[in-house]
């Protein structure tokens, strides 16, 4: 039986275990979630999920929620291509990416894009702005980083890279929104303004079956 994945269109965490499956060439069953339906708190979802969020995955008797732990499960169960690290020095760099991606971009990206999915604007104008410009202060470190190399923290394709890239066209839709022009900055083209970020994001983009994990209803 194949892995079964769980996973909601437009959600970033979602989207990097797709890419995760993607770059392993695990064969999964896919099953798309409605978030408007209720989908993730039937009780049968919640057995899988305890906290009724995507994603998760099902492998057999094993049920595994949390994206970059589900990304870890997917190292262990096909080990090639290497997405954490060689040897100790290049898992260390990886590990140290991901952590600054978790504590310095995820927690200004809730604050910034829901503030504008969730239509709360007009009250939390102010905090979407500070959130804003903490992410600009970190894609203008990003950019720097990636003038010199092509991905984020190793010589090839990493974990670091398929847990951040989603992260950009979620804010770039979140900017791109009608009436945030105010509140959006830099983030209304990234591309332009950070063009060593825009380069690496389409070498993600080249990845084989990288189509296959593009939110269907952003198409």
């Amino acid at each position: 039986m194949a892995l079964e994945v769980y996973w909601g269109s437009g959600s970033p965490y979602a989207w990097r275990v797709l890419l995760g499956l993607e770059v392993k060439k695990i064969e999964y069953e896919s099953n798309r979630l409605s978030f408007t339906d209720e989908d993730l708190k039937s009780d049968e979802y919640l057995a899988i999920s305890p906290r009724g969020k995507v994603p998760a995955i099902r492998d057999g008797s094993v049920t595994v929620h949390e994206s970059i732990a589900i990304l870890c499960y997917l190292e262990d169960l096909k080990p090639e291509p290497i997405l954490f690290g060689n040897d100790p020095a290049e898992r260390s760099k990886i590990w140290c990416s991901i952590m600054e991606i978790m504590n310095y971009i995820e927690p200004n990206i809730l604050d910034y894009a829901r503030t504008i999915f969730y239509e709360e604007l007009s009250d939390k104008k102010q905090i979407a702005i500070r959130a804003r410009q903490a992410i600009e202060n970190e894609l203008t470190i990003l950019n720097t980083s990636l003038k010199n190399k092509k991905y984020l923290a190793s010589n090839n394709l990493s974990a670091a890279d398929i847990i951040l890239y989603p992260v950009i066209p979620f804010l770039s839709r979140a900017a791109m929104k009608e009436n945030t022009e105010e509140v959006s900055g830099d983030l209304r083209a990234i591309d332009d303004n950070y063009l060593s970020i825009g380069a690496w994001c389409k070498r993600i983009e080249s990845i084989p079956g990288f189509e296959k994990t593009y939110p269907p209803h952003w198409k």
